[in-house]
């Protein structure tokens, strides 16, 4: 009785286990895939990606009865520099506020560049000439004014306006040769700039040291406070006299760095290395000058990469960059090998991603990326990877991390989930896209993958279901 008792038992708990068992197989199916990825073959092309590269330089004076220099609405924008610096001019109006017309011009200007599909940089300024305290309102509160109207215009721009250099005042606008450089009005000045501008968009000084005095310390962004729209998430570089002399014209100094000394210009080393670790989380860029052994080709490709440099001006210094035209780049395992310095400089500043390799670990497709550029993209990035089906089903599926810590010279591992049990049998074709959401442009990957409307092509899936 016992022993026939004990089998029901057991027979009952092995139909238990049977029946979850199937349950489970029911729900989870069974299905086998392979994946055949495309080579990840590095490319040492030019690409057209935005905010990075050597820009072109376009000046107007607002006020002006008639505007030139505007782009031509029926030009190809891809025969144009894709970064381009807009010089404001408001010496018109020095002792009074911008007038309605000068406004519209400004709009008109910001609305013209961005229906041509290019990213700025902007520059409000008085001179021209070197002579800023003759061109500049007297009057503090009439360039805080100033900002108050530009910004109402300049905000309507945010997908397209990736930074503002300077605090509207000095020889050029570029914080020198002023008699609204003390402490006390730098501060003022920024800090309104900072209130009234878009937290989008980027704000740069000068000098490193102008930065420190600015925000009172050696205070720099951190991972957990990067990108949070703070003043000092925000305050980058530029830098106009770059790669100009030991010191480079006015940015560095000879005072040791220390937390103590935060108001005194650092001695070159310091400065590049409070640059390399800045400049990871807020742009950096400006203009080479005067021919000198700091500018030669091997020596300026050390300082810009640790600058992580993202812009360069394409007309300054015609000396310095036929220097560079006229170098060759030399690493027999780099597929830019025998490039002109120009050319390679050209291609690594800001971002530039590399697909490395692409796997399939059960369900979970993997990528690594390496960012070969000199600095990261400070802007974050839509990236996602499509699954396109033979009779052209498409399903789309966003990859983890945020584009923005992709750092120089690092590889980020990137990873999607993909849910077979839910997809039909067949081949699917497996699309790479990287989107910035701001411009609406999608970012191109250093790699020789094929592309069409889908993004880059990383290889090919077969499912097939077993169950």
């Amino acid at each position: 009785m016992k022993k026939r008792a004990f089998s029901r038992i057991l027979f009952s708990l092995l139909l238990l286990l049977f029946l979850i068992l199937f349950a489970f197989l029911c729900i989870c199916a069974f299905y086998h895939v392979s994946y055949t990825p495309e080579a990840c073959t590095e490319s040492a092309d030019e690409l057209s990606n935005p905010y990075i590269g050597f820009y072109s330089m376009y000046g107007y004076v607002l006020g002006n009865d008639t505007l030139s220099n505007l782009p031509d609405p029926d030009s190809n924008p891809e025969e144009t520099p894709g970064l381009v610096m807009l010089e404001l001019n408001l010496r018109r109006f020095a002792d009074q506020d911008l007038s309605d017309p000068a406004l519209a011009q400004l709009d008109t200007i910001l609305s013209s560049w961005q229906k041509h599909g290019n990213s700025m940089i902007l520059r409000f300024l008085y001179d021209w000439d070197g002579k800023a305290k003759d061109s500049e309102p007297q009057s503090l509160d009439q360039i805080l004014r100033h900002m108050d109207q530009t910004a109402a215009i300049v905000n309507r721009y945010t997908d397209s306006v990736f930074l503002i250099q300077g605090i509207f005042v000095g020889n050029c606008g570029e914080m020198n040769g002023s008699d609204h450089l003390s402490d006390e009005d730098c501060s003022i000045l920024m800090q309104h700039l900072a209130d009234v501008i878009d937290p989008s968009i980027f704000l740069s000084v000068r000098t490193p040291v102008q930065r420190r005095r600015i925000l009172n310390s050696t205070e720099l962004p951190s991972a957990e406070t990067a990108f949070d729209g703070s003043l000092s998430s925000r305050l980058g570089l530029f830098n106009d006299g770059m790669l100009g002399t030991a010191n480079d014209p006015g940015t560095y100094g000879d005072t040791p760095a220390s937390a103590d000394a935060y108001r005194s210009a650092w001695m070159r080393e310091d400065e590049l290395d409070f640059q390399d670790r800045l400049c990871n989380f807020v742009p950096n860029g400006g203009e080479v000058i005067l021919d000198n052994p700091f500018n030669d080709f091997d020596h300026a490709l050390s300082d810009l990469s640790r600058m992580h440099i993202s812009y360069l001006n394409s007309e300054h210094d015609p000396a310095v960059l036929d220097k560079w035209k006229n170098s060759v780049y030399h690493n027999e395992t780099s597929v830019f090998d025998g490039i002109s310095g120009y050319d390679y400089i050209a291609r690594h500043m800001g971002y530039r991603y590399v697909v490395r390799n692409t796997t399939l670990h059960q369900s979970r497709l993997n990528m690594e990326l390496e960012n070969v550029g000199f600095s990261v993209g400070y802007r974050r990035l839509d990236v996602e990877i499509t699954l396109v089906s033979d009779d052209g089903r498409i399903f789309s599926f966003p990859l983890s991390g945020d584009s923005r810590f992709w750092l120089p010279q690092n590889t980020s591992e990137l990873s999607v989930s993909l849910p077979f049990r839910e997809l039909e049998k067949g081949t699917y074709t497996v699309y790479f896209r990287m989107t910035d959401p701001s411009l609406w442009r999608e970012i191109q990957p250093a790699n020789t993958f094929s592309h069409d409307s889908y993004g880059f092509r990383l290889g090919t899936l077969k499912l097939e279901k077993l169950l």
